[in-house]
């Protein structure tokens, strides 16, 4: 899973040589000061759906209720948080020690600068992703010029562009990944942690050993300028 998840990282660098406008780190993490055994509360724009810790899975304790999350340190050295709402926002929290620690944060658009929740004739990411898994030509978007490019092989997985679009605010990128190796892996997109991502899919979760029917899955990605 490491594997597949770091070539995932990787190609977002790739990405960006697509089309000469570089992707804007619109996604930066939000840091957020805490104690250990303190209650932090984090409010989002959208009820949470999913959560992603980094590090030790003991060294926090994490509760979800609708569109908050409360957090409560149970060592120094917390780990990153990854949350992803169900409008398709993703997240990335960066946990900081600190003598006073933040009771209640606001975390999204207004106070963070994440890419916005609408582009061209799009309200909500959702329905971008929606006409990509069904494998439509975006309403109103470009197409970017791929070429087939290979971004990653290293004898295990092999992420290819097939397609790329381009939005008012967002870019949208269908991949193909691969499996070159002898054993079935699991495409862990609940994993993923890009710069700007705002939702990442694909068409099924496990990816058969190489030679099998089932050896590639299309990865669907959205991502804010």
């Amino acid at each position: 899973m490491r594997t597949i998840l770091l070539l995932l990282i990787v190609a977002y660098y790739c990405l960006s040589a697509v089309n000469a406008a570089d992707f804007k780190d619109e996604g930066r993490p939000a840091d957020i000061n805490v104690q250990v055994g303190k209650v932090t509360e984090i409010v989002f724009p959208a009820r949470v759906a999913k959560i992603v810790k980094g590090g030790a899975s003991d060294s926090v304790l994490v509760e979800v209720l609708d569109n908050s999350v409360y957090v409560l340190p149970k060592t120094d050295d917390p780990p990153d948080i990854f949350v992803t709402t169900i409008s398709g926002s993703s997240y990335p929290l960066n946990l900081h020690l600190s003598q006073e620690h933040d009771i209640k944060v606001q975390v999204g658009p207004l106070s963070h600068n994440y890419a916005p929740a609408s582009s061209g004739i799009y309200t909500d990411v959702m329905g971008l992703m929606k006409d990509l898994l069904l494998d439509k030509k975006p309403a109103g978007a470009t197409v970017l010029a791929t070429g087939g490019q290979v971004l990653l092989g290293n004898g295990q997985i092999q992420l290819k562009i097939e397609k790329a679009y381009e939005l008012v605010d967002w870019k949208a990128y269908v991949l193909i990944a691969q499996n070159l190796g002898d054993n079935a892996v699991i495409v862990p997109i609940e994993q993923m942690s890009l710069p700007g991502l705002l939702a990442a899919s694909a068409d099924q979760d496990m990816l058969k050993a190489k030679g099998q029917e089932g050896d590639t899955a299309r990865v669907y990605l959205i991502v804010g300028k």
